[in-house]
Order: C-alpha cells, then structure tokens, then sequence
C-alpha cells in the first residue's frame, strides 16, 4: 500500500498516525498550534474523527457531541497538516465524510472498530480510490486479519483506556504471524509499551492518540506531545533492532 508518496511495509519505516482529540478542536485558532505541535513530535501523519453525533445509539450522544470535529475546518485541517510535512486523514463514518475527505485531497481513510462490520461504508470508501486503514478487535482475532491491497488492518483492544494489551504477532515453528502488512492502534493510558511490542513484530502503522490539556476528554487514553516524540524516536529505534 502507498499513502501518499509513502509506501508502507515492513522494509519501510512505521507510518506513525496521530489521533487528535477532536473535543478541543472547534476553532482554526486552536487547530493550528495542534497541527504544528504533532509535526514536531516526528509523526507521519495526523487524522481526526469525522462524525455525526446521530450516527450513535441515544444514549452515547452527549458524550459524542463534545468531541464532534467541525466539517466546515476539516479543509483547512488538510491543508495545514499538508504545510506541516504531515499526511491527513479521518476516521469516516457516512458517505458524505468518505466524500469530504476527496474533496479536499485527504491522504487517507480510517473505519473504526464499531464499523468493522459496515460493508456500505466500506463499499464507499473503496470506491474513494483512497488507501484505508481498519481496525479491528484483536481479542476476537488474535492471529491477526489479512489485509487487502487498499485495506490494511489495524489490530486494537477496543478498551478505553487499555492497560494490558494482547499484541498480536509472533513466531510458530518456521512461520511469522501475521504474514501480510498489518497496523496497531493503541488505546493505552500513560504509556506506549505495545507500539514498542508491536513494530517489534513487525506492524508497519501504529496509531495513537495525542493530547494537549489535562481535561481534554480522550486524555485517558493520550500521550502528551513530549512524550509521543519520545514515543516516535522509540518506535525509529526499536525498527534499527528487528
């Protein structure tokens, strides 16, 4: 799979995203530090959610709304992370968001866990010609999903925050599991053990969330920039050691 002029894979180095946390991004003044502070911590990319509060049972609405990432700045989001030496993307979850990020020349698509069995939405997001990243429950799958060559598999524990991750991945006999190109995203809390554990074992992506004050909503489960750059140079280390 290429992301942009990025190719992505084992011999290449890990395309690292950042999640943002999309409660504290609701003016441009606030998405421009955001965007410059993730280029500096040397992440590959950076991706927002894109959506609709009534895209969620009732009862998760509330929470969902304080963290609803405004449409009307996700051009400027893409043209900003695009100055910064960043790829964009966003998490998608309607065919008016998959559109939108074509529109305005995202570099990628992302299908949350809770959308694994969506095949309308990943129909769409085919159809996009854009590459797409999936997550998926590695506790239901724990030897890991094939990917496609548009599709390249995420392995998460859908937990918020995680604590003790089960990484997928490892040697049996003479075979390496899983054989294809496949991606981590993480949900720990304060640390980044399983990325380390995962490009370890060969992911070629690892997703994380980042986050910029303490009463941020998705900060549970967030590194703060320093510690995603520390993170970044672990993750550039641990890649010299496979």
């Amino acid at each position: 799979m290429k992301v942009g002029n990025l190719e992505i894979g084992y011999d290449h180095p890990t395309f690292v995203i950042a999640e943002i946390c999309s409660n504290i991004i609701n003016h441009l003044h606030r998405l421009i530090p955001v965007i410059q502070s993730v280029a500096e911590t040397g992440a590959t990319g950076i991706k927002c959610q894109l959506f609709k509060v009534d895209h969620f049972p009732e009862s998760e609405r509330d929470a969902k709304r304080l963290l609803e990432f405004p449409r009307n700045l996700f051009p400027a989001f893409v043209e900003l992370a695009h100055a910064n030496k960043l790829l964009a993307g966003a998490s998608v979850f309607d065919a008016e968001a998959v559109q939108l990020c074509v529109d305005n020349g995202a570099d990628f698509l992302k299908l949350a866990t809770r959308e694994f069995q969506n095949n309308v939405l990943l129909a769409a997001c085919i159809d996009s010609n854009l590459p797409i990243f999936q997550s998926y429950d590695s506790n239901l799958y724990p030897h890991g999903l094939m990917g496609t060559d548009c599709v390249l598999r995420l392995a998460c524990d859908p937990h918020y925050p995680s604590h003790t991750p089960k990484i997928i991945g490892g040697w049996s006999g003479d075979e390496f599991f899983p054989n294809d190109n496949w991606g981590w995203s993480s949900h720990t809390d304060t640390h980044w053990i399983d990325c380390l554990i995962a490009v370890s074992r060969r992911a070629c992506v690892i997703e994380k969330h980042i986050g910029f004050h303490r009463d941020d909503l998705e900060m549970g489960w967030s590194l703060y920039p320093d510690q995603f750059r520390k993170m970044v140079e672990e993750i550039r280390m641990t890649e010299k050691m496979r």
